[in-house]
């Protein structure tokens, strides 16, 4: 009986052995294939409608055609202004003369009025607007508007834009003229 449990023994073992040797024969596929997906973080910033206004203006005997276009421009910094995330606006002044010709075409963002806002506006305010004011004999003047773009809340900056003879631009503190004050602030914060 004891060889009978030695032959038991070295069959167990070689089975044993055997079993194993074909498990290492078997080859595991160590890749493990996961496909990982990243979402691009989507801007939540709104944008205002994209506007543009034309119109005219006498200036020194002659009329002049002025046109005013603003458009969301993602390329600046989004700008948080009560809670919410807004694209500041660029907006593009160009006017012609009578005859057609180009007097004068120019690009703006909130960054041209920057030494003439407060700290609040420069941080939480959008470009809202560009509105024609008056001329004098050697100046047009227009009026931007820096602020919320939230109809509801009555907090923007009014800066004067200059544009002399030559094309040459010029910004200054807004100083209004009491007879047309309230006017010009209607126009300035019409979105």
């Amino acid at each position: 009986m004891k060889i009978t449990n030695i032959i038991i023994c070295i069959s167990s073992v070689l089975a044993i052995t055997g079993s194993l040797s074909s498990c290492k024969d078997k080859k595991q596929d160590e890749d493990i294939m996961i496909e990982k997906i990243i979402d691009k973080p989507q801007s939540k910033a709104e944008s205002m409608a994209a506007k543009t206004k034309s119109d005219t203006a006498r200036w020194t005997g002659n009329i002049y055609n002025y046109t005013i276009r603003r458009v969301a421009d993602t390329s600046l910094e989004d700008v948080e202004n009560h809670e919410s995330l807004f694209h500041d606006n660029r907006i593009e002044l160009t006017i012609t003369r009578s005859d057609g010709s180009q007097f004068f075409s120019q690009t703006f963002t909130k960054s041209s009025f920057s030494g003439l806002l407060r700290r609040e506006a420069k941080e939480t305010g959008i470009f809202l607007n560009l509105a024609y004011d008056k001329s004098d004999s050697n100046h047009l003047y227009f009026v931007a508007s820096i602020g919320s773009p939230d109809e509801s809340y009555d907090d923007f900056s009014l800066v004067q834009l200059i544009i002399d003879r030559q094309g040459v631009t010029s910004v200054a503190a807004y100083v209004p003229d009491p007879e047309s004050e309230s006017e010009l602030k209607n126009k300035s914060k019409q979105q």
